[in-house]
């Protein structure tokens, strides 16, 4: 139980806001009341603003439903507002308005889609947060299958749900088996977007943090020598 409250503020960043467009939106939707919500939500919840990030997310999800409750944008209002609610600990609210977000898109696009993919992505994490750790295994494999059969082993969105089933098996305490899926990730990462992305460097602290667990001092020491060394470099690169 202490290792789960002490990994509970990093779960927050594996959780993922749908901050994308969808394939379907309707043809007269330019600048929406739900877009100025929407965004206003993303970026309070940014600035860690999360009682506004809730008034404004559930303003977006009520413009969109009073006008079409089946409107794909909602399962992006619905999602979100599970990230928020994951950000705050209110656990069962978040898998509440997550399996309706999956409803939602998957009425609109069908199980086979991306959006699905970052829907059972957060739903692995807020599972296995709960010690719902057979329902999270499901909701992170069967994310990473779609990932596959949409992207294949290589791309980037299969490295992230690696790193999700690799937070998933952290928290259950199968070290071995986390690891295994962090350096599959860091592999994809490094061979897709490079060494110093910053999706790179997340799968990268994971893996380090997953050595100093079990006791691999060494290789945690080493591994840091190299995260250092990306750092540094990015670092460069942005001067």
């Amino acid at each position: 139980m202490m290792m789960l409250r002490k990994l509970t503020s990093f779960v927050v960043i594996v959780l993922i806001l749908l901050m994308l467009l969808f394939d379907r939106l309707p043809e007269k939707a330019q600048a929406t009341s739900w877009e100025m919500y929407q965004s206003a939500g993303h970026q309070a919840i940014a600035e860690r603003r999360l009682s506004d990030a809730e008034e404004f997310l559930l303003a977006a999800a009520q413009q969109i439903e009073s006008m079409n409750p089946d409107d794909p944008r909602l399962a992006s209002t619905l999602n979100d507002l599970g990230v928020l609610y994951g950000m705050q600990q209110r656990d069962t609210e978040a898998e509440s308005v997550l399996h309706r977000s999956l409803v939602i898109n998957e009425r609109a696009f069908g199980h086979q889609h991306l959006t699905s993919i970052l829907i059972l992505q957060n739903l692995g994490v807020i599972y296995a947060v709960q010690d719902k750790f057979l329902e999270a295994h499901q909701a992170a494999r069967e994310s990473l299958a779609i990932s596959l059969e949409l992207f294949g082993a290589g791309h980037p969105r299969t490295g992230s749900t690696c790193r999700t089933l690799a937070v998933v098996y952290e928290l259950q305490g199968s070290y071995e088996e986390a690891e295994l899926f962090a350096e599959r990730s860091v592999t994809i990462f490094e061979n897709t977007v490079g060494e110093g992305h910053p999706e790179t460097l997340e799968s990268l602290e994971l893996l380090i943090r997953l050595m100093w667990i079990t006791d691999r001092e060494d290789e945690a020491q080493q591994l840091e020598a190299r995260l250092n060394t990306f750092l540094q470099r990015s670092h460069s690169d942005t001067k």
